[in-house]
């Protein structure tokens, strides 16, 4: 049994998931919302990027743009959402049926859109290269892409988290707001300034599955579960817990797939119940 494209196919799956799940486990470990919009910012990062290639920008430039729409619009979810609720003293409940609410409203907005522009399923129209050949996998420059950002993204947070004034910041917050504040944390600031890095880095998630796969208005929605159990095996707050918890996500669904396929004869029809 050859289990080089499964394998391949995990890592890439696994490290996507990784990037999308890396925003959801900074924004969770600081503020402790559940926010289930957070779909909506890879959905928002998969259509700007593909639009963007597919109108003659390069990917690189394509990517930051997905960094910045998907950054603005998670500081939009946080203004206009969860800090009104937060000053009123909601509970975390209220927050995250808000989440849910907000996440709502977006799909639904992406569907007009999408709609009116024709694009229910868009994906970006990159030359695709194969760089070598793993027993039967193909190792092309999606992988290039994927692989390293993946990487580079979870180290840089990791410093920054860290090894670093704002990151230590941040951490003192996640563990006491108030008394962050007391001690002189310009904690409005920092709150932005983490809905902005998580917010971008999921969007650049969006962006690179556009390079991958097709995406839809419900891509982020239907990526969330897998997205939520990335986070949850690195604890929600460990970034290098997160990229295990990603790549362990990504083998289960196809690893896990081709064994009992092989050796159980279970249909691949069943493989979303199974996933």
């Amino acid at each position: 049994m050859d289990l080089s494209v499964p394998l391949m196919n995990s890592l890439t799956l696994g490290c996507m998931y990784t990037l999308m799940a890396l925003g959801l486990t900074m924004s969770y470990s600081v503020t402790k919302i559940s926010n289930f919009a957070h779909g909506e910012l890879v959905t928002l990062g998969g259509y700007i990027t593909a639009l963007s290639v597919n109108r003659g920008i390069n990917l690189p430039i394509s990517l930051v743009l997905a960094f910045i729409a998907s950054a603005l619009l998670a500081v939009a979810i946080d203004e206009l959402v969860y800090k009104p609720l937060i000053k009123k003293g909601s509970r975390p409940l209220f927050l995250l049926v808000a989440s849910i609410g907000a996440g709502l409203v977006f799909r639904y907005l992406m569907f007009i859109y999408a709609d009116l522009r024709g694009v229910i399923t868009i994906q970006a129209r990159t030359s695709v290269e194969i760089i070598a050949r793993i027993g039967r996998a193909a190792l092309t420059t999606v992988h290039l892409w994927v692989f390293p950002i993946t990487a580079v993204s979870v180290a840089l947070l990791h410093l920054m988290f860290h090894h670093t004034k704002p990151g230590k910041a941040l951490r003192a917050m996640a563990d006491n707001e108030d008394l962050a504040r007391v001690s002189g944390i310009r904690v409005y600031v920092l709150r932005r300034l983490m809905w902005v890095v998580a917010g971008g880095i999921t969007g650049v998630a969006g962006g690179l599955w556009a390079v991958y796969s097709i995406v839809t208005p419900q891509t982020g929605w239907e990526a969330l579960l897998r997205v939520f159990a990335s986070s949850i095996i690195g604890g929600f707050v460990s970034f290098w817990g997160t990229i295990v918890g990603g790549i362990t996500i990504g083998l289960a669904e196809n690893i896990g797939i081709s064994i009992m396929n092989e050796y159980f004869n279970v249909s691949t029809a069943y493989r979303p119940l199974i996933s």
